[in-house]
């Protein structure tokens, strides 16, 4: 059962999880290409998912976790599932769980975040290579996942700054 404070959910909330779904969606399907055709674009669709599961986690049950998936199969052209499947167990796996739901102090985010990005990637370099039936260039999922770690602190800074204080120690709930 939900918490009062969850079942009392503002409709500027539950717009503002769609829309900025919907824009890492489309700013993970944009070409960011440099000369030699590097892709330099963080994961900024599981940035988002991991942020609303913590903030929100009733924005983000586990149907929505894949058909965000699906839809970034769809628009980034990769095959069909893996990234479904790869957020979906990630976010499952390294989800916030406990009362106070996700902490305001940023380590215990940056590493449950590295944890949910190694596991994502993980899961995507080996369903792709699986679906190609070769071993798959790994400096792409290298290069992203490098971005998205660089990135991340800012966005999760701009996210919790209007957080109350965790009393849930060091690794979180």
């Amino acid at each position: 059962m939900r918490k009062p404070s969850e079942r009392k959910t503002s409709h500027w909330a539950a717009a503002a999880c769609a829309l900025s779904v919907f824009a890492a969606l489309v700013v993970q399907a944009a070409p960011t290409q440099l000369i030699d055709g590097v892709n330099i674009m963080p994961t900024w669709t599981l940035i988002a998912i991991f942020l609303w599961a913590g903030l929100r986690p009733h924005f983000m049950p586990p149907i929505i976790v894949f058909a965000i998936g699906l839809c970034q199969d769809l628009l980034t052209g990769a095959p069909m599932g893996v990234w479904a499947l790869s957020y979906l167990v990630a976010i499952a796996a390294f989800r916030f769980r406990g009362e106070d739901g996700m902490p305001r102090d940023l380590p215990p985010i940056l590493a449950r975040f590295a944890g949910t990005l190694l596991l994502a990637h993980a899961i995507a370099y080996l369903m792709g290579s699986w679906s190609l039936d070769e071993w798959a260039d790994l400096r792409p999922l290298i290069i992203e996942a490098t971005a998205t770690m660089l990135m991340f602190p800012l966005i999760a800074y701009l996210s919790l700054r209007g957080r109350r204080s965790s009393r849930t120690g060091f690794i979180g709930g």
